[in-house]
């Protein structure tokens, strides 16, 4: 039995759920964190920072690059027992800033977030999710591009360079039980990517969602 993570309960969590109607568990990623994230030199071991009971992976953000669309990549890598871990996070060109209610001073943007594979480090990285899961999907590597509804928690996805950003992301399709979330925050400043969970609820159609189909 997982102890459900907290989260700081504000009026407009259901537009953060984007129309979900699974009951949501909680979380302490829209929470204000006083400590300063350690920055990085070089490829972690993505392990290295997580909470007892689930699974959140730090990377060293690689690359950092603004594309002819507007769209913005970020690339990062990290280590798990040796093998080495990566992927390529592109942040949509086209973010709608919106807004929690007239009472809660918390500007959100709404857009899109694909993973992409970079290849055999990719392959790597969803064949580890499965065994820190305990998934036993087997993937054999990770799809090519997986697109995520994104909202911001905190920051400003359009402008990176200004700070952390935090985003929840939704993977969304026909079928409730593919139904997956999960967090990822970029800090450039610290060099950091994270990929967070949101529930192990979402283990298996996480793992179901990045492999190679």
């Amino acid at each position: 039995m997982f102890v459900t993570r907290r989260l700081l309960t504000i009026m407009g969590f259901s537009f953060l759920c984007g129309g979900c109607d699974k009951q949501q568990p909680h979380s302490p990623q829209a929470e204000g964190e006083v400590q300063l994230a350690k920055p990085l030199s070089a490829p972690p071991e993505v392990t290295s920072e997580e909470e007892e009971g689930f699974h959140d992976l730090v990377f060293y953000v690689q690359e950092h690059k603004r594309l002819p669309d507007g769209s913005q990549s970020i690339r990062g890598s990290g280590t798990h027992k040796g093998r080495h871990l990566g992927l390529e996070i592109v942040l949509g060109p086209t973010w709608e800033a919106g807004s929690l209610g007239k009472d809660i001073p918390v500007v959100t943007y709404r857009g899109i977030v694909t993973y992409r594979s970079i290849g055999p480090d990719s392959d790597a990285l969803v064949q580890v999710l499965d065994g820190l899961y305990d998934t036993r999907v087997g993937p054999k590597a990770m799809g090519t591009e997986i697109r995520f509804t994104a909202i911001s928690l905190e920051g400003d996805p359009r402008e990176l360079a200004k700070g952390l950003v935090k985003i929840k992301l939704f993977f969304e399709t026909d079928k409730q039980d593919d139904y997956a979330e999960l967090f990822t925050n970029i800090e450039l400043a610290a060099r950091r990517l994270e990929v967070r969970e949101k529930d192990p609820e979402y283990r298996l159609p996480l793992v179901k969602a990045l492999q190679a189909h």
